[in-house]
């Protein structure tokens, strides 16, 4: 029994970001329930029967792996066995894929086709029937399946298994095509969204770059043995979704080849040991966990060839997300190329054929700078309760003001790299931090440890404090040069563009508050101009005013998110600025933006745009015209 508020799923606030509404609408899911209290939330229940016995069975082999190996070798076995992410290290499981291995935490054919392997060679020991031996295999699939809970990777791999130990006992020639063709006619029939789920289409087109692809490829290919199968095999599937790993990860791994050889067998021997220990921890849990200390010893190994491996310069490329004609064009290129191989007469159409699928990778590799030339971009980013704004100069070169931050969760991987990524952004010009509170801080660590950049600029009169001792030993690390950016300077990145610094003074206005030592930075481009203000409050506005006469300003970003510190109607006056930005989170527990602010700004004539409505907001400008998109309008 639950008892809560009832709510539908937030939509996302940035283009490219993880669509959770539509994730859980193709599920039939189209409301969450938050629970606040313990009480709330009631037992009527449990499992029985067969669900009862194989839930314990699962328990029983996690507690027996977490017990018996080391955190971070119990988390990745039972990623491996289990597809489970919890305990796996947000570094390492990044790592693992940017080398190209993440699927083994993603239990899929890879799981099944090692189990199949296992029944097979246990029932021939024991010498059973083929009939016995097929009822064998297809129960542990199931049961496998049940404790997996059923993913639509597992569904293929589980149907296509079936119909493969079915052909094989009944003496018939298994096509495996067909069986691929078949298990996905049927998950659709049991849930059709399953069409738009990105684990569905990963795993009928990795499963069709091994059973269409390789066997093409190895037999048209001038070159044989089982050296060049292990090698062909990772290449068969990764041309067969390289396509959708960029359209969703905004990422390429041509080190994934590697890799792949380096831990096919590993990972084999891997899965087979946890199953049979998964299978022992009921009866005989001391030979189980005598049989887990190698299956760790092989994943330290397979943790070592991810971190050499992640070294190699280009063995992963962030890429910008291809538009969906062009990743058409692409699979009809690669089915042409694949068709015309070793075929002279058909020699012609190799190169239409090169460039369909060059066209696809030239578009991923155009980097963000490319666009909108010539244009002014402030890009309001939606990271919640915090600020981030990603500018892009005339030129093409990108400036990060702030990055949000959480205790929740880490805004820097999970929103900013993301939308950077999406955009093919590889490299930052500046970061900017206004002032050292987290949800202005936190998310400008991660990405300066993942990006850099050349420069980096922070308050100098709160320069030493120690809340930037980890952002200035990555800057150190990085290579990046420190700025102290106090009023009256002038960054210069480019001409024709003007970025002065406003704010702050040498004195410390609060050294209990950083908000008051906000850099407020005013930019100039043509007709067009933008402030931002940090979280600056009543005392640094009015020191701003009388240090400077504040021009006419287009767009203002209100601050401290619209609290009631930021309520100083001459300040907005003085701007006279046509539009106002909110950068705030919904439903927040400090009332921001506050109605007073609100209400003085609709008096003053200030649009005002707010990030936990429209979601992202990007304000472009030549330097005459002004154009402002909103991610939720």
């Amino acid at each position: 029994m639950l008892k809560g508020q009832l709510k539908p799923p937030r939509p996302p606030g940035n283009p490219g970001e993880f669509d959770y509404p539509a994730y859980l609408a193709n599920r039939d899911i189209y409301y969450t329930l938050t629970v606040k209290q313990d009480h709330d939330l009631k037992l009527i229940s449990r499992e029985s029967g067969v669900l009862k016995i194989i839930d314990s069975f699962r328990a029983k082999g996690e507690k027996l792996i977490q017990q018996t190996l080391p955190p971070h070798e119990a988390a990745i076995l039972s990623g491996m066995l289990l597809g489970t992410r919890e305990g796996i290290n947000e570094e390492q499981y990044s790592d693992f894929q940017k080398t190209g291995i993440v699927h083994l935490f993603s239990v899929s054919g890879l799981h099944v086709g090692f189990l199949l392997l296992l029944i097979t060679w246990i029932t021939s020991l024991l010498n059973m029937r083929d009939r016995s031996r097929f009822i064998t295999g297809v129960a542990v699939l199931l049961v496998y399946g049940t404790m997996v809970a059923w993913p639509e990777c597992v569904i293929r791999a589980v149907l296509m298994g079936i119909l493969g130990l079915l052909a094989y006992y009944s003496g018939r020639e298994n096509s495996m095509m067909n069986a691929l063709a078949i298990s996905g006619l049927v998950i659709i029939l049991i849930n059709p969204n399953s069409l738009f789920n990105i684990s569905f289409q990963l795993t009928m087109l990795a499963t069709w770059g091994l059973v269409y692809l390789f066997p093409l490829m190895r037999k048209k290919l001038p070159w044989h043995g089982k050296v060049w199968d292990l090698i062909l095999l990772p290449i068969s599937a990764e041309l067969a979704v390289l396509p959708l790993i960029a359209y969703y990860f905004n990422i390429i791994t041509p080190v994934s080849i590697i890799t792949n050889v380096l831990v096919s067998y590993l990972s084999g021997a891997v899965v087979i040991l946890g199953f049979v220990a998964l299978f022992l921890a009921v009866f005989v849990p001391v030979l189980a966990a005598v049989i887990l200390y190698p299956a760790g010893m092989m994943v330290e190994i397979i943790i070592y060839i991810v971190k050499i491996t992640i070294q190699i310069p280009g063995g992963f490329i962030w890429v910008a997300t291809p538009p969906v004609i062009l990743i058409a064009l692409y699979y009809a290129g690669l089915q042409l190329g694949i068709y015309t191989l070793g075929k002279t007469e058909l020699r012609r159409w190799s190169a239409p054929a090169f460039i369909l699928m060059g066209a696809f990778f030239v578009a991923i590799f155009i980097p963000g700078s490319f666009y909108h030339k010539g244009y002014l971009e402030a890009s309001f980013i939606d990271v919640g309760q915090g600020d981030a704004i990603l500018l892009k100069t005339p030129q093409g070169k990108f400036i990060l003001v702030d990055g949000g931050g959480s205790q929740f969760y880490d805004a820097g991987s999970r929103t900013i790299l993301p939308y950077l990524h999406r955009r093919g952004i590889r490299e930052l010009c500046m970061l900017i931090n206004t002032h050292p509170d987290n949800d202005h801080l936190g998310g400008l660590q991660t990405v300066a440890a993942e990006m850099g950049a050349e420069y980096m600029g922070l308050p100098g009169n709160v320069y030493n404090c120690p809340e930037y001792k980890t952002l200035k030993d990555i800057a150190a690390q990085q290579n990046i040069k420190l700025m102290p950016l106090l009023a009256g300077q002038t960054i210069n990145i480019e001409e024709g563009l003007e970025i002065k610094v406003l704010h702050p003074g040498k004195e410390v206005i609060d050294p209990d508050n950083f908000n008051n030592d906000s850099v407020v930075l005013r930019m100039r481009y043509g007709d067009f101009s933008l402030l931002l203000t940090g979280d600056i409050g009543k005392e640094a506005m009015e020191a701003i005013m009388k240090r400077y006469a504040l021009d006419r300003t287009t767009v203002v970003k209100i601050p401290h998110h619209g609290s009631k510190t930021s309520l100083l109607a001459a300040f907005y006056q003085a701007t006279q600025a046509h539009y106002g930005i909110i950068s705030v989170g919904s439903n927040n527990l400090f009332g921001h933006p506050h109605p007073g602010v609100l209400d003085m700004l609709n008096k003053a004539q200030i649009k005002t745009l707010r990030t936990d409505q429209l979601g992202a907001i990007t304000v472009m400008s030549n330097g005459r015209n002004l154009r402002i998109n909103a991610m939720r309008d």
